[in-house]
C-alpha cells in the first residue's frame, strides 16, 4: 500500500527526477496486488509502463504477467507473454502459474510445459513445482504427472524438496496413494522430507480412509506445525470421530501448539456432532479468550453447533451479530430451526436471505423440505419442491426426493410417497425404500411394508447392516418371527458390524 501511495505522488508531481524506472515498476506491480481494487489499478500502471517506454523490460513484462495472473486475467497474461521478444525462466514460471491459478484453462500448462522443453529452455524446481500443481483427479493429468516425474528423476530436480512434493501432491490428488507413499519414502532416505511432505501424505490418507496409517504418520514426526494439526484434526471429522478430533485438540493444547480459525471451524464441528452444548460452549469461551479471530466460517461453524444442539437462540445470537452472512451461514440457522418443528421461521429466514440478495443452493432446499416434514406442512413442501425445480433451476437430488417421501410418509400418504420413489433410477431407491419402510413400521401399513422390504432385498446385495436391522424390526412388527431369526442368521454368517457409535468426551477447558 505504501509503495501504491508513493508512486502515485510520483505520477501527480510529474516531475522527470521522480518518474519511476524498470526497478521501482515490478514493486509498485506487485503492491497492486494487494489492493482492495486491484484490475483498475493495474491496467492503470500497464498504461503509465507502456507510455514511459518500459513495456519491453522483461522484468517489468514478468511482473505484468503476475499481476494478470493473480487477477485471473489470463488473456491479458498470455498476450503480454507471446509478444516478448525475450523470455527468461521467470516469465516461463510466471506463465505457468497464472495458467494453473485459472481452473478452467489448466490444460494449457501441459502444453506450454512440452514447448519449454522443445525449446530447450531450462527447467528449474519452481517450474516442475507449478506444473505439477496443476494435475488433479483426470486421468490424462495423472499420466501428464507421472511424465514429469520421469522428467525430474532424468535431470535431478527430484532431489528438490519442492519438487518430490509437488510430484508427491500430484499422486496424491490422482488417488495414487502407493505412488504418493513410495515416493514419501524415497525423500525420506535422502532426508528431502519436510513439514509439507509429511502434511500432503496425511491428507492423502485421510482422503483415502487409511485415517490409521495418516495417525501413524503423525505421531512419528517430532515437530509438527499447526497446519499438520488441523489436516489430522480434520480428518477425525470427515471420518465421523469427532470424540478423536477433540482429544487430539486437547493433546494440541498440551503441546502448546496455537490453534488458528481451521483448527476451531473443525473443532465447533466436533462439538456439533457430538450434539453436547456444554462443550460448545466452553469451545466457544476459549475461542474468545484466546483472541482468536471470529472469522465467517468461525461463526458459521458456531451457528451450526449451536442451532445442532438445540440451542437456537444461541445460534440466533452469533448469526445476527455477523457481518457477513453467505448462503452456508444462511442455511445452518435454517436446517437448525426445520430441525425442531419451526417451519414457518426457516420460512421467514428464507425470505430474509433473499432480502439479502444471497441465492439459495441444494442444501437450502433440503432445510426447507425437511422444515415441511418435521412441520407436517404438506401442501408447503410441494410448493418448496416446485419453487426449487421451476425459480432457482435446481433440479431434485436424492436428498430432495427423500425429504418428500418422508414428508408424504409422516401424513399418511404412502401410495403418493411410493409414486415419488418410481420416479428415481432403480439402484437409488434404496435409501428412500429405507424411509418409507420405516414409516410403514411406524403407522402400522403392514401391507406396503412387505411389499417394499422385498424390493429392498432385491436391490441391496449384500444387504447393509442398516438395512437388515430395518427388515429384521418390520418383520418382528409383521410377526413374521421365522424371517427374523433367517435375517439375523444371514447378518452373523456374513460377519456384519455396526457402524462406530459417537460416545461423550469430557470437556475441553
Amino acid at each position: 500500500m505504501h509503495a501504491i501511495l508513493i508512486y502515485n505522488q510520483f505520477m501527480l508531481l510529474g516531475s522527470s527526477s521522480l518518474i519511476p524506472d524498470n526497478y521501482s515498476y515490478p514493486a509498485v506491480l506487485k503492491a497492486c496486488c494487494r489492493l482492495p481494487y486491484t484490475l483498475p489499478k493495474a491496467r492503470e500502471v500497464h498504461g503509465h509502463v507502456t507510455k514511459l517506454g518500459f513495456v519491453s523490460d522483461v522484468y517489468v513484462q514478468n511482473s505484468l504477467i503476475h499481476v494478470y495472473g493473480v487477477l485471473s486475467q489470463i488473456v491479458d497474461a498470455r498476450n503480454l507473454f507471446d509478444e516478448m521478444s525475450l523470455r527468461d525462466l521467470t516469465s516461463w514460471n510466471s506463465i505457468l502459474t497464472a495458467y494453473v491459478w485459472a481452473c478452467d484453462v489448466r490444460a494449457e500448462v501441459f502444453v506450454l510445459f512440452r514447448k519449454m522443453v522443445c525449446d530447450d529452455v531450462w527447467v528449474d524446481g519452481i517450474t516442475l513445482a507449478v506444473v505439477l500443481s496443476g494435475c488433479g483427479g483426470d486421468q490424462e493429468e495423472l499420466s501428464c504427472g507421472r511424465v514429469i516425474h520421469a522428467y525430474a528423476l532424468k535431470h535431478g530436480l527430484v532431489f528438490d524438496v519442492r519438487v518430490g512434493n509437488a510430484v508427491m501432491n500430484a499422486y496424491a490428488k490422482t488417488g495414487d496413494l502407493d505412488a504418493a507413499f513410495g515416493l514419501f519414502e524415497e525423500m525420506g532416505v535422502v532426508r528431502l522430507r519436510d513439514v509439507v511432505s509429511h502434511t500432503i501424505l496425511i491428507n492423502a490418507c485421510v482422503e483415502s480412509g487409511s485415517l490409521e496409517l495418516a495417525r501413524e504418520i503423525f505421531d512419528q514426526m517430532s515437530s509438527r506445525d499447526v497446519v499438520l494439526w488441523n489436516s489430522m484434526i480434520d480428518g477425525y471429522i470427515k471420518a465421523k470421530r469427532p470424540k478423536e478430533a477433540l482429544e487430539l485438540f486437547k493433546q494440541m493444547e498440551m503441546e502448546m501448539i496455537a490453534p488458528d480459525e481451521n483448527t476451531m471451524v473443525s473443532v465447533v464441528s466436533a462439538c456439533a456432532s457430538l450434539a453436547d452444548l456444554n462443550i460448545g460452549r466452553l469451545v466457544h469461551q476459549f475461542i474468545r479468550r484466546q483472541g482468536i479471530k471470529e472469522d465467517k466460517f468461525v461463526l458459521t461453524a458456531l451457528v451450526d453447533m449451536y442451532a445442532k444442539c438445540g440451542s437456537l437462540e444461541d445460534a440466533l445470537i452469533v448469526f445476527l451479530k455477523m457481518t457477513q452472512k453467505d448462503v452456508f451461514t444462511w442455511t445452518v440457522l435454517i436446517a437448525g430451526f426445520a430441525t425442531y418443528g419451526y417451519g414457518k421461521v426457516s420460512f421467514k429466514l428464507f425470505s430474509m436471505m433473499q432480502c439479502e440478495g444471497v441465492e439459495p443452493n441444494e442444501t437450502t432446499f433440503v432445510a426447507l423440505l425437511k422444515a415441511c416434514s418435521n412441520a407436517g406442512l404438506i401442501h408447503e413442501g410441494y410448493l418448496w419442491f416446485k419453487r426449487m425445480v421451476e425459480n432457482y433451476s435446481i433440479q431434485p437430488k436424492i436428498e430432495h426426493f427423500g425429504c418428500m417421501v418422508d414428508l408424504l410418509s409422516r401424513a399418511g400418504m404412502f401410495s403418493e410417497a411410493e409414486e415419488l420413489i418410481k420416479c428415481i433410477p432403480m439402484q437409488e431407491r434404496i435409501i428412500l425404500y429405507k424411509t418409507l419402510l420405516r414409516s410403514c413400521i411406524c403407522y402400522g401399513n403392514l401391507h406396503l411394508g412387505e411389499k417394499i422390504s422385498e424390493e429392498l432385498t432385491k436391490l441391496n446385495k449384500p444387504l447393509s447392516y442398516g438395512v437388515y436391522v430395518l427388515l429384521s424390526n418390520f418383520y418382528a412388527f409383521a410377526r413374521r418371527w421365522e424371517d427374523v431369526e433367517q435375517i439375523r442368521k444371514s447378518a452373523r454368517s456374513s460377519d456384519m458390524k455396526k457402524d462406530a457409535g459417537i460416545s461423550y468426551i469430557e470437556p475441553i477447558a
